[in-house]
């Protein structure tokens, strides 16, 4: 079980390890903004029935418990590293739902930036992939895992989350 803190209620939220089942994501878009700190501060109907959580632990919690625990971190850095800087990061992802279940989309990360020029933020909308893709995307990570790189699991957002940025690597 992985324990995160949600930062607005304080309250623990829980999720069941990985099991070994998994599905390719298809329906509409699934959308999720969260904070400069990349704290979930909205997500629509379909994420929050998608990912098992009610809204009121969704809001408040951070987005990388959505994450599957075995995604190469280099994935994310790249993803934040490019977002920080004000640019739009695209990739395949494998995300864990609240029962452990996972599931792939096409993740399309973008900042928001307010009038002053300063990311407020980010939208994150997960939709259908290339199904196509998905045999190669699994090898390039089992080979970046094999490489010795870090999961997310083991350093993008551990196993409880306390509050620190969660690109901080």
């Amino acid at each position: 079980m992985s324990v995160y803190i949600n930062s607005k209620t304080g309250e623990a939220i829980e999720r069941e390890e990985p099991q070994n089942e998994e599905y390719i994501y298809t329906g509409k878009a699934l959308v999720l903004e969260t904070d400069s700190d990349r704290i979930i501060t909205y997500a629509n109907r379909r994420f929050v029935e998608t990912s098992g959580y009610s809204k009121e632990e969704m809001i408040g919690s951070p987005h990388c418990m959505h994450l599957h625990p075995d995604m190469p971190a280099g994935i994310f850095k790249d993803a934040c590293r490019l977002t920080d800087e004000g640019k739009t990061w695209s990739g395949l992802v494998q995300n864990v739902n609240k029962k452990g279940i996972s599931y792939w989309t096409e993740l399309l990360i973008q900042p928001k930036i307010n009038e002053m020029g300063k990311i407020i933020g980010y939208m994150a909308t997960r939709r259908e992939m290339d199904t196509s893709k998905l045999g190669e995307v699994k090898k390039e990570y089992e080979m970046m895992r094999a490489a010795g790189e870090e999961t997310v699991k083991g350093q993008f957002c551990g196993e409880v989350y306390l509050g620190e940025s969660a690109c901080a690597f």
